[in-house]
């Protein structure tokens, strides 16, 4: 009996976050109700306090299921290290958006993280999180630069950190580009093209 009574809470729990994804999805968070949020997941307002305290909870709880394009960026460059500097961040980049563009469920959730709410006081954490994967990912793109600078193939007068912030700054405008959804164009495809012309302007090296 208690093993179902936990499955059943789980399952409830599952219900409450798909719901606050579709209502946060579709009014914003700062216009989301919790009674909004219960009726769609077919439960009583009660269930929503039990399980999340509050409507910051409930949004805290929804954005730990969103997996930052930052991280697996640096996961996928981590599975790329067999390969040069430049050939290495190009996949690992176009791999890691790609996987985000045939992932519906977390461009839901990044459009609500990015673009569906304001990040007040008390939406502090969610907004640090993703202000640390910035950060790990810039570190992670100068230090791929600084490899490329001492393999001579870093163009003048592009520096490591430089040439980091500038990528890093290309892809985070493409993917609020792609988020608007009123584009019309391909995110894997065109952040590839973008990637790899903007490495064969800063270094001196052909990406193939």
């Amino acid at each position: 009996m208690a093993r179902r009574t936990k499955q059943e809470a789980d399952e409830t729990r599952a219900a409450l976050l798909d719901a606050a994804e579709q209502v946060f999805l579709e009014r914003g968070v700062a216009r989301a109700s919790l009674d909004e949020v219960a009726r769609v997941a077919g439960c009583t307002r009660g269930a929503v306090h039990w399980h999340f305290g509050d409507k910051l909870g409930l949004f805290l709880a929804l954005d730990e299921r969103l997996v930052l394009v930052q991280d697996e960026m640096m996961r996928r460059l981590r599975l790329c290290q067999e390969m040069s500097p430049l050939e290495g961040m190009a996949k690992a980049i176009t791999t890691a958006m790609a996987d985000l563009e045939n992932n519906p469920g977390q461009r839901r959730l990044l459009t609500i993280m990015l673009h569906r709410c304001e990040y007040v006081a008390e939406m502090e954490p969610a907004l640090a999180r993703r202000r640390e994967a910035d950060r790990r990912i810039r570190d992670n793109l100068r230090e791929m630069f600084r490899m490329v600078a001492d393999r001579g193939e870093l163009a003048a007068p592009w520096t490591p950190d430089k040439a980091a912030l500038f990528l890093h700054m290309i892809l985070a405008g493409f993917i609020l580009e792609w988020l608007r959804g009123d584009s019309g164009f391909s995110l894997s495809q065109e952040a590839s093209e973008a990637v790899r012309g903007f490495l064969a302007c800063a270094t001196t090296t052909p990406v193939s």
